[in-house]
């Protein structure tokens, strides 16, 4: 009995430890250098491969210089389509708003108030402070590398506007003129970087996925700060679970953490937005 009960308690915990390593861990492997050109194939290639991803239960802690707020739904991503995010009720079940996401435009029911908001996506952009586009949005949410159109004049392909370091246990990419930038930081001059704009990316060598992302505008005083964890297997790729948002300037802060639950690659989804003619329009303020 005594054999009988040791069996089966060591088989309770090797059950118990396989079961719970269930994400990827970080920084176990050094980085050891590569050209930009072959860092960036990398990247790429290592990127969510998908047609439609449907996020099926994310759970949301946001919080802005206004108010915290605790959030659950869903959201499906028809790739370079279609962005919807369904926000749901504290309990999880009914349906509070629907957002409806394409290149050019925004929609967005809110069924409590029985009022619902059709804009062009410059409006998204403001609300997140930040200027970024449908596809920047999208990358962000699917773990990609992605470079903001404000930071240059001239749009020119990745590899041009980024230069890759290898610094301990991770490959970083940063704008082509980080070095001026870095270079005013360390002597404290503050006030002569109101030209340039900085974004760094940091990439973990074992998965070769993006953990972590900084973008600072200097002359606006405004910081993007992107933090990827607990990337899980999804479908026979690494893709994070859990997904940190923060945006900061000198008038407001606002930040989100996500948690991706159940998650579903290249199923058939539908992207139902019907407007009841019981609501009410209203406008961009």
């Amino acid at each position: 009995m005594k054999n009988c009960l040791l069996g089966g308690t060591f088989l309770l915990l090797l059950l118990l430890q396989f079961s719970c390593k269930s994400t990827y861990e970080l920084g176990r492997k050094r980085a050891h250098w590569i050209s930009d050109n072959r860092l960036y194939n990398q990247i790429v290639d290592s990127s969510l491969s998908y047609n439609t991803l449907w996020i099926k239960r994310f759970s949301a802690h946001y919080e802005s210089n206004e108010k915290t707020q605790n959030v659950k739904g869903s959201i499906k991503i028809l790739r370079d389509s279609i962005i919807m995010v369904q926000l749901n009720a504290p309990t999880g079940i009914l349906e509070v708003a629907r957002i409806y996401i394409t290149p050019d435009s925004v929609k967005i029911i809110d069924r409590l108030k029985k009022e619902y908001l059709a804009s062009d996506f410059f409006f998204l952009s403001e609300k997140l402070n930040m200027d970024v586009d449908f596809y920047t949005l999208q990358s962000i949410l699917t773990n990609s590398i992605f470079q903001l159109r404000e930071l240059y004049e001239k749009q020119r392909p990745f590899i041009r506007n980024f230069k890759g370091k290898a610094i301990d246990d991770k490959y970083v990419f940063i704008s082509d003129k980080a070095s001026k930038v870095e270079r005013k930081l360390r002597k404290d001059k503050y006030e002569k970087l109101y030209k340039f704009n900085y974004q760094r990316f940091e990439i973990d060598p074992s998965l070769m996925k993006i953990t972590d992302v900084l973008v600072r505008l200097f002359g606006e005083e405004r910081d993007m700060v992107l933090k990827y964890r607990d990337f899980i297997n999804l479908e026979g790729q690494k893709f994070p679970s859990e997904l940190v948002f923060k945006v900061k300037d000198s008038v407001q802060s606002l930040s989100c953490k996500l948690k991706y639950n159940k998650l579903v690659l290249d199923q058939e989804i539908k992207f139902p937005f019907k407007v009841s003619s019981k609501f009410k329009r209203i406008y961009p303020q």
